[in-house]
């Protein structure tokens, strides 16, 4: 695969895409392979590598507010984008830039063809080199996908953050819990600290006898930090919090009880960060404190104000779906609400929309573009039809604006949900934007 040298960076990006289209490659030799003809930029920055089945990239979000209001500067590895590569690649709130991005591209393309390298593996790498060259003080990086074999898992993290196992990717990670459990704590290293958020008493227990198994050091949500969500509105989410360094009331603009036990986890996570670094206690709560409370992370359980309120989310599983469903609840009352939803065909659609069927008036099924979506037809076909109307729109635009204008007519309220492809394309339909820093 080649391409120009000083090709636009529109068109590198699309080279880069095709990279994925080639199909993903599990396993460590490919990135350890990039990181060494670079010098391996990977040892350059500690880090923290943040796995699980849901929550990571809102956990990752949380803690790297949270170090930032401790004075760090931080970059944030986060996959997949909404709307612009750049997202992927934040350092101290900003995302990366075109002039960089072309930069890193040119640097990085003669070894990316030679050594074949997935998309994620080129992704990942490229990541690496932007932070290394950033002199970062920390890098907050979330797993892509399990985590045994991610290519994330090259790092040797200060700590590992394992926020919840429930079924997916099950194809490729295994049919059980436990299985998927195992594959998750691939992330924990021999001697390291583990940051454990998981409650399911089967998938727990297999991460508990592995990091026993590699003598790591576990800190677990539920005993050495509580938490207890108090309220959601469309200001964010009360909860409370205690931890060795902080015990008080907080809010997180992020939307839904889930998210307060993701800004718990990530503020557990960050109390042992900085305790490792000899941080006074008053100082981290402070951090915990500003961090939690200052925290953007856009299209998880996103409000749009307007007539009707749209609500924004990538729940693509099933524990997702039953997050949101809880969250809308709170927020729309017993307004009645259409879903807009959209899925990729690995995922189990049926039992999605099941969940989803305990919040939904309607449904307004539709399909993105790419040949990794579900038709919007055979998704209508697994929809439960005995107390929600539906209807199948293939388009986008379309399907938007016909569950705005059922919605409105009826003082109600819509959630567009599953695919992050689904989301990106509605982000730009409804006027709003991914910002470029948070």
């Amino acid at each position: 695969m080649t391409t120009t040298a000083r090709a636009p960076l529109a068109r590198r990006l699309e080279a880069l895409y095709r990279f994925e289209r080639s199909g993903m490659r599990l396993g460590l030799d490919g990135i350890e392979r990039l990181l060494a003809s670079a010098g391996r930029p990977d040892r350059a920055f500690p880090s923290a590598l943040i796995g699980g089945t849901n929550g990571k990239g809102s956990t990752a979000a949380h803690l790297f507010s949270i170090l930032r209001a401790a004075g760090k500067r931080v970059g944030l590895y986060t996959s997949p984008h909404l709307v612009r590569f750049h997202e992927r690649l934040r350092v101290d709130g900003a995302e990366i830039g075109d002039a960089e991005l072309e930069a890193l591209l040119d640097r990085w393309w003669p070894r990316l063809e030679r050594e074949g390298a997935s998309f994620f593996e080129a992704t990942t790498a490229m990541g690496f080199d932007h932070f290394a060259a950033s002199a970062i003080d920390f890098g907050v990086v979330e797993v892509g996908l399990g985590g045994r074999l991610d290519a994330t898992n090259i790092l040797e993290p200060r700590v590992s953050v394992i926020t919840t196992i429930a079924s997916d990717h099950a194809d490729l990670l295994g049919g059980t819990l436990a299985r998927i459990a195992r594959e998750k704590a691939g992330i924990v290293k021999e001697g390291g600290t583990l940051v454990l958020g998981v409650r399911r008493a089967e998938p727990r227990g297999e991460i508990l006898a592995l990091a026993a198994a590699r003598n790591a050091r576990v800190v677990r949500l539920g005993v050495d930090a509580r938490y207890a969500a108090r309220r959601v509105d469309a200001s964010g989410t009360e909860f409370r919090l205690a931890t060795a360094s902080f015990r008080g009331v907080l809010r997180t603009p992020l939307l839904g009880g889930h998210q307060a036990r993701n800004a718990a986890l990530a503020a557990l996570a960050a109390e042992t960060i900085l305790a490792e670094e000899g941080v006074a206690p008053a100082a981290i709560g402070e951090a915990i404190a500003g961090g939690i409370e200052s925290t953007r992370w856009p299209a998880r359980a996103e409000l749009v104000d307007g007539d009707p309120p749209v609500l924004l989310d990538v729940a693509h599983n099933l524990e997702g779906a039953r997050a949101i469903v809880a969250t809308a609840a709170a927020l729309f009352g017993g307004r009645p609400v259409a879903v807009v939803a959209a899925f990729a065909r690995d995922k189990d659609h049926a039992a999605i929309l099941r969940a989803l069927g305990r919040l939904a008036a309607r449904f307004t099924l539709t399909e993105f573009d790419g040949e990794r979506a579900t038709p919007a037809r055979e998704l209508l076909e697994s929809a439960p039809t005995k107390h929600v109307e539906g209807e199948a729109v293939p388009h986008p635009a379309e399907a938007l604006a016909r569950a705005q204008a059922w919605a409105r007519a009826r003082g109600g309220a819509v959630l567009v949900t599953g695919s992050f492809f689904l989301v990106g394309e509605a982000i730009p339909l409804l006027r709003r934007e991914v910002p470029h820093a948070l």
